[in-house]
Formats: C-alpha cells, sequence, structure tokens
C-alpha cells in the first residue's frame, strides 16, 4: 500500500510539474496574458465610448457620414466585434483544454467573422472611406485573411505549435483597428489624413513583427548555459 502511495504521488509531481522554476514561468505567462488582455479590454471599451457611438447617437457628423451606407458597415461591424471577442478566447488554456469542441468551434466563427468583415472593409475603404487609406486598407485586409487561412491550415494538418504562431498573427491584425484608435485619441497623434495612414501602415508592420519577436523570445534572449 505505502508502495503504491508513493507511486501516486511521484505521478502528481510529474504531471504537476516538479520543478519550481517551471511553474513559476507557467504562473508568470499567465499573470500577464491575463494582464495584456486585461487592458486589451479597457482600450477597447474605450473606443466603443470614444468613437463608435455615432450608432446609437444619431445627431452626430459621423452618423451622417455613415448612415448612406450604415447596413454594410453593420455587416463589416459585426464581423470585427465578432472577431474580436471570439480571438481572444482562442488563448484562453482552460478552454482548448478543457472544451476542445468549443475552442475549434470558436476558431471557425472567428474566420467566417473575419473572412465577412475584411472584404466589406476593402469596399467601404473605395467607395465610402478616405482615398488615402484604401491601399492600406485592401493590404490589411488581405493580411488578416492570409494570417487566419494560414492558422486554419496549420490545424488541419495537426500542426498545432504553426497553428498558434499564425492565430498570433492574425489576432494582432485583428487588434489594429482598437490600437488605432486608442493612439489617434491621444494628444500627439497625428491629425492628418497622411499621418494617420502612416500610423496604420506602422501598426501593419508591428502586426507581423511582434508576434514573431513573442515566439522566438525564448531562442532570442535565452541564457547560454553551455
Amino acid at each position: 500500500m505505502e508502495n503504491r502511495d508513493r507511486e501516486i504521488s511521484l505521478s502528481t509531481d510529474r504531471s504537476f510539474g516538479a520543478a519550481p522554476g517551471q511553474i513559476r514561468q507557467a504562473k508568470n505567462r499567465l499573470s500577464a496574458k491575463h494582464a495584456l488582455f486585461f487592458g486589451l479590454g479597457l482600450m477597447t471599451l474605450f473606443v466603443l465610448y470614444h468613437n463608435e457611438r455615432f450608432f446609437i447617437d444619431h445627431r452626430s457628423d459621423t452618423w451622417k457620414f455613415f448612415s448612406p451606407v450604415f447596413g454594410k458597415l453593420m455587416v463589416h461591424a459585426l464581423g470585427g466585434a465578432t472577431a474580436l471577442v471570439l480571438g481572444a478566447l482562442q488563448f484562453s488554456t482552460r478552454l482548448r483544454q478543457d472544451r476542445p469542441a468549443v475552442h475549434r468551434w470558436c476558431g471557425r466563427c472567428y474566420l467566417a467573422a473575419v473572412l465577412l468583415a475584411a472584404p466589406m472593409a476593402v469596399y467601404l475603404s473605395f467607395t465610402h472611406g478616405i482615398r488615402t487609406m484604401a491601399t492600406e486598407t485592401t493590404v490589411q485586409s488581405l493580411l488578416w485573411v492570409l494570417t487566419s487561412l494560414m492558422a486554419l491550415r496549420a490545424a488541419r494538418k495537426r500542426n498545432f505549435e504553426v497553428h498558434r504562431q499564425w492565430v498570433m498573427r492574425s489576432y494582432a491584425v485583428t487588434l489594429i483597428f482598437v490600437v488605432n484608435r486608442v493612439i489617434l485619441a491621444l494628444p500627439f497623434a497625428p491629425t492628418t489624413d497622411v499621418g494617420a495612414e502612416r500610423l496604420t501602415w506602422t501598426l501593419v508592420v508591428g502586426a507581423m513583427f511582434v508576434p514573431q519577436l513573442i515566439i522566438n523570445w525564448r531562442q532570442l534572449f535565452a541564457q547560454n548555459t553551455r
């Protein structure tokens, strides 16, 4: 009986990762992820209040500008909002491990939302937007679709590490909508159309670079133990 209890204890230790350093690293990553998404949630609420009130405040000039294409704008907005919410859920380790079927369905709905919102963004940029932003919007939308499809491809090949990396890139593109509007609300933000276009191009580059930096952080900055 004592031998059996000892075996169970050893098995439990292994299942929880016996090394204290590994446990601390996992907790630190968890805390950092929670802090990141908490911050992104606050930023999203700010954008909804500061930029998107025109959906309910029909006295604003923004509403007068977009009201002729309100239906098309709603298609884009609902797709983008769905991608923003479901994309965040894709990073939940608990959901992925405990509810894999829900995780997969959230991923499919995320992809559907991207495929709905991205083409509509391109259409609106050429027909009812700032012409200087049309090229940037097209590139951003293509990257959004491409990174999402690559994530799907990797998942179907059951290469889940590559899948995770492409999901990070895809969601980084999703977040351009929020980050761009938060920066433009700051006192030192660009005030011209050209300045806004340059800012968005910078965020597009960042959406490709920052996830790659996160992916390779350990390899780049790990201490050499040799």
